[in-house]
């Protein structure tokens, strides 16, 4: 399929995926207290933090077996995929194991009641860990009506389950043990496309190393892109009184539709470059539009986050989150740089360009700091992300145009000394 295609079978299927995550937040914002709904918000933004080694993962596994996949070594993604579900079932117990100890502590860094919570969290990210080699192995063999059927699929299950145990009185407990579950059916549903290739490693020769070697700084610029986008609500769940927390997680949930809406089609851009890349096509006009798409869809969103704030978030949450809707025209636009950053941080990835990690690190830091100097105000906690993600995001787009400008230079000159 092309570009466009396969982006809009993922971008239909996230869609369905993300109506059903609103429907999950619009239910658990009016069936929790203002401070469990915080709580859960701040739940969440650790397991994104945590499960950044399975989102690693995933990119390893979908670049290897696109790029297998283009050289016509079935064998070779068979041995990845065996490996990487062996290599990820033990990282997923042990971190489980992990999160279980350190359960107290962090329950009361995030002011949470009891470490049920964490302890749920740790459940659900083990499951993470298998179900992302499944997704990264659709994904990079650019399977991608079956990985819309589990983008959907998993969400459909979180509200399901959501609400059954909301029904049964289950509390903040039951919410995060909604998020955790969907895990284990999805896993369960793209096995069976992918049975095949557990068998098959004819031909298979060791790359240990050069996906370790590569592994390390898909982990580094995940880190930094998740904790750029999650450490603001930790921050905030630290400081701020239960209520103002609460407040702000509304924000940062109707907020990052913006980051969500292009991400299908970054979906559809890894395993494309990857493809491209390694038969030496012409990976930027796909870049191209990836971006056009992006810049697209975020600037939409951002206005219409801008003209009707608190219609938006009264609608999705209730009218007692009015009070946030001045600051979901900032969280929008800092979103939108995250967006930009999302693609150019897979375009670079996908062709194995990491100069860019820096930049994410920098901004990483620099949140940190900022994030402290301006603790006590919702307002300049959003404002500092705008600033700081915007910096990062021109760099990047600077830099990739830059490395265009010097590949089109070098294509010209070629076709020049082949015409003469």
């Amino acid at each position: 399929m092309s570009f466009v295609k396969s982006g809009t079978v993922l971008f239909l299927a996230s869609m369905a995926g993300n109506f059903c995550n609103y429907l999950f937040q619009f239910f658990m914002s009016r069936s929790l207290e203002l401070t469990d709904y915080g709580a859960l918000n701040a739940a969440l933004s650790v397991t994104s933090i945590l499960g950044i080694p399975a989102g690693t993962i995933m990119l390893v596994v979908a670049r290897y077996s696109s790029t297998f996949n283009a050289k016509g070594e079935a064998g070779m993604v068979g041995r990845l995929y065996r490996n990487s579900l062996l290599f990820t079932s033990g990282m997923g117990l042990a971190l489980c194991a992990l999160l279980a100890v350190a359960s107290g502590a962090a329950a009361s860094y995030l002011k949470l009641g009891s470490s049920a919570p964490i302890i749920i969290v740790g459940a659900g990210l083990a499951l993470s860990f298998a179900m992302t080699v499944n997704m990264g192995m659709l994904q990079g063999l650019q399977r991608f009506w079956h990985l819309s059927a589990a983008i959907g699929f998993g969400a459909a299950a979180k509200l399901a389950l959501g609400v059954l145990f909301a029904l049964f009185g289950l509390g903040l407990n039951g919410a995060v043990a909604a998020t955790a579950l969907p895990g284990l059916f999805v896993i369960a549903l793209t096995i069976f496309p992918l049975a095949g290739y557990l068998k098959n490693d004819r031909g298979a020769k060791g790359v240990t190393l050069d996906i370790a070697a590569y592994s390390v700084p898909v982990l580094v610029s995940a880190l930094a892109f998740t904790a750029m986008t999650n450490l603001d609500m930790i921050t905030v769940k630290h400081w701020a009184s239960p209520e103002d927390a609460g407040l702000y997680s509304a924000v940062s949930v109707l907020g990052k539709t913006i980051l969500y809406l292009p991400a299908a089609f970054v979906l559809a851009l890894f395993p494309m470059i990857s493809d491209s890349h390694a038969r030496k096509g012409d990976i930027y006009r796909v870049l191209d539009r990836a971006l056009l798409i992006t810049v697209g869809f975020s600037a939409a969103g951002v206005l219409a986050l801008a003209f009707f704030p608190e219609l938006a978030i009264s609608m999705l949450f209730g009218m007692k989150f009015a009070a946030a809707a001045p600051l979901l025209k900032y969280y929008g636009m800092a979103m939108v740089s995250m967006a930009i950053v999302s693609v150019l941080m897979t375009f670079n990835l996908a062709r194995g360009n990491t100069g860019f990690i820096y930049s994410l690190i920098a901004g990483t830091i620099a949140l940190a700091v900022f994030f402290h100097i301006f603790e006590g105000s919702l307002l300049s906690t959003v404002l500092v992300m705008v600033a700081v993600n915007t910096a990062v995001a021109s760099y990047n787009l600077y830099a990739v145009m830059r490395e265009r400008k010097a590949w089109e230079i070098v294509r010209l000159d070629a076709r020049s000394r082949s015409a003469m």
